[in-house]
């Protein structure tokens, strides 16, 4: 799968603590050797949207990302702490 990932999450990641920027990279190479979503147990897809978009949940931490089926890639929009990931304001489709 092609992952792609904003700048925006490397600047998010870069302020994490390390043990957790380990955690999100080896979430970011499963993602990249994965065939599809569904190789993945942690990725389920979001509810309340009509676009592709995906959780995946590593720890206290979660991945938001849009999967477009067609080029199988995965597009990650935002990385937070599971406490700051679903405030309505920072939803992708809400903006």
């Amino acid at each position: 799968m092609t992952v792609k990932i904003k700048k925006k999450v490397w600047k998010e990641a870069e302020v994490l603590p390390t043990h957790i920027q380990i955690l999100v990279d080896e979430q970011i190479e499963k993602l990249k050797s994965a065939n599809d979503m569904s190789d993945l147990d942690n990725a389920i897809p979001l509810k309340g949207t009509s676009e592709p978009y995906y959780r995946l949940k590593f720890g206290d931490y979660r991945i938001i990302m849009y999967y477009d089926e067609s080029t199988n890639t995965a597009d990650i929009r935002k990385l937070s702490h599971r406490k700051d990931t679903y405030k309505k304001h920072n939803l992708p489709w809400r903006r």
